[in-house]
């Protein structure tokens, strides 16, 4: 592949963690434009915390136009309804069409309703901070309207929905009124994680009386009922959906290879078929295939760009090398997890480490706004850390920590 710097445009669809990162490390005589649907980048691996009123929305977002402004770029705060690699041009959903010259495609992933019924409808999702507040706002009025039992089912026992279930004991510890079912149709929870995490997490929400719907299959939700394949019913005053993930509709229909939730790239992060495309984040699949995490795809998006400026610079792509990286996953205030491969520790303590990775990272990625703004996010973001070490420290639950921290 040849191109020539001067003429060069380059467009990234997506402005989540691969995109955001990528169009940081792009040489700055490039022309490049990002394009997305949200006004705002979203650390959402801590929007959970929104349920608790741990952390407020404007504390994990960073607004993209400040941020491309600042680096030069141009940013189109549109939806992508089209892509056709043929003819190197993208639609947009206002019809307008735009041209590229290399391709980065970091558009992540959308919602996956595994074809339920009602699921659209019923169900509300949790992939942004706008829907953790439309939960935690329905919540709230329905515990304080009534006496009666209120019925939430989380659909999805992975990563996302323990983290959701943790929260939600953290804000209503003990709640006789609230009642919580966990759903899946795998085995276990975590299924992805080591068995051992599993187990014991399973053991913490039992005693918590959180009731986990294993091996069941979603045949259909309505707005207060949710039906399994077995014919039992259960009732839901909320259901949020946590269960799945797909490619973004506009990539159902191109000529790109797809495989794995994701498109089918080489090592050097370039598809097979065009080499003036290349994907990063949770769209790309590599041969030996990456969790899906918001640290790994940082990395991805940076080496993306490492390999669209060395087409420009006319020197040789490297194939990308990234690591296993260590989870840590909180189960609200009951305990925190750190897992490397298959070491697992628990510990109510490591809740300031996965702070502190929240901190960090998002002062990387704001590193390029005004000092203003920098100190402004900052604040906000010190207020959600004092709300979450300086409570757990006021606790005063010494005894409750260490029989809680453990090698499991």
């Amino acid at each position: 592949m040849q191109a020539s710097k001067k003429a060069a445009h380059i467009v990234i669809i997506g402005a989540n963690f691969a995109g955001l990162s990528a169009a940081s490390k792009l040489d700055s005589t490039l022309n490049v434009t990002i394009i997305d649907s949200k006004t705002h980048f979203q650390w959402t691996p801590n929007i959970h915390e929104i349920l608790s009123e741990v952390k407020k929305a404007d504390a994990v977002q960073i607004c993209l136009k400040t941020v491309f402004d600042k680096l030069g770029h141009r940013f189109i705060n549109k939806e992508v309804s089209e892509l056709s690699p043929t003819t190197q041009s993208i639609t947009l959903n206002d019809g307008s069409q735009l041209p590229y010259d290399i391709l980065l495609i970091a558009s992540g992933h959308t919602r996956e309703n595994y074809g339920v019924l009602g699921a659209a409808e019923h169900a509300l999702g949790f992939r942004s901070s706008e829907e953790v507040e439309t939960i935690k706002i329905r919540l709230d009025a329905l515990l304080s309207e009534t006496e009666k039992p209120v019925h939430l089912n989380i659909v999805g026992a992975g990563y996302t929905g323990i983290e959701v279930a943790g929260e939600i004991l953290r804000k209503y510890p003990n709640n006789e009124q609230l009642k919580i079912n966990v759903i899946d149709r795998s085995h276990r929870a975590l299924p992805l994680l080591p068995e051992k995490l599993s187990n014991d997490v399973q053991i913490e929400l039992s005693a918590k009386k959180i009731s986990l719907l294993l091996e069941h299959d979603i045949q259909e939700i309505t707005q207060d009922t949710i039906h399994f394949a077995n014919k039992t019913i259960v009732p839901s005053d909320i259901t949020i959906w946590t269960a799945g993930t797909a490619l973004p509709a506009y990539l159902k229909n191109t000529s790109l290879r797809t495989e794995q939730n994701g498109i089918r790239v080489t090592p050097a992060l370039q598809t097979a078929e065009y080499d003036n495309i290349f994907v990063a984040g949770d769209a790309a699949s590599l041969e030996k295939p990456m969790p899906k995490q918001a640290s790994i795809a940082m990395d991805m998006g940076e080496h993306a760009a490492k390999n669209i400026n060395a087409v420009y610079q006319r020197i040789s792509l490297t194939d990308v090398q990234i690591g296993s990286k260590p989870v840590l996953l909180t189960l609200g205030d009951i305990n925190t997890y750190f897992v490397y491969k298959d070491l697992v520790l628990a510990s109510p303590a490591l809740s300031a480490a996965k702070e502190a990775v929240y901190q960090l990272y998002m002062t990387k990625l704001t590193s390029m706004l005004s000092l203003e703004q920098k100190v402004s996010g900052l604040f906000s973001r010190l207020v959600s850390t004092e709300k979450l070490i300086l409570a757990e420290v006021l606790k005063c639950r010494p005894r409750e920590i260490l029989t809680k921290s453990k090698l499991i």
